[in-house]
């Protein structure tokens, strides 16, 4: 009998292909969250504060999709040790005059202290959860940021035209 997958084709075959695809989209999602911080980094105080925080949102996402793939592939997160005492780029760390609800950014402190504990264990869904709740929190954040700007913004053009 020809198996479904073709003939020569094993088992053990399609599931190293699965895992070499998951492990492909791991290290995009890695490379988009890295790019997300690197803009976080390197940014000066602008407008464009909340699109960077939309950024960070989505390649948290990434992660997370990319990770529960991963858990369920039976794959583990590479444990980084003492992550737990790592701080976020300066323009996101409280006390920097970040913009935006404190309720919100204290949500997002938090998702980053989960993060920071899970990325120090194995457990890929663990990770995943965590990559997840910055994910909601930071996009929370653009929407609130995104918001204040607008209005920001028709304010000034409102003072300018009744001068």
């Amino acid at each position: 009998m020809v198996d479904e997958r073709g003939p020569g084709v094993s088992f053990s075959d399609e599931l190293d292909r699965q895992r070499a695809q998951i492990m492909r989209a791991v290290r995009r999602a890695s490379d988009g969250w890295a790019a997300a911080m690197r803009a976080h980094k390197l940014a000066p105080p602008d407008s464009g504060f909340a699109e960077r925080l939309r950024r960070l949102a989505t390649a948290a996402s990434d992660e997370q999709v990319a990770w529960e793939h991963a858990h369920a592939a039976g794959l583990l997160w590479r444990p980084v040790p003492g992550a737990e005492n790592a701080a976020p780029p300066y323009e996101l760390r409280p006390g920097t005059g970040r913009r935006g609800p404190e309720r919100m950014w204290a949500r997002f402190d938090a998702a980053v202290a989960g993060l920071n504990r899970a990325i120090t264990g194995s457990d890929a869904a663990t990770v995943a959860d965590a990559f997840g709740e910055c994910s909601e929190a930071a996009a929370a954040l653009a929407d609130a940021v995104a918001h204040e700007d607008a209005a920001a913004a028709s304010a000034s053009t409102r003072t300018r035209g009744a001068a």
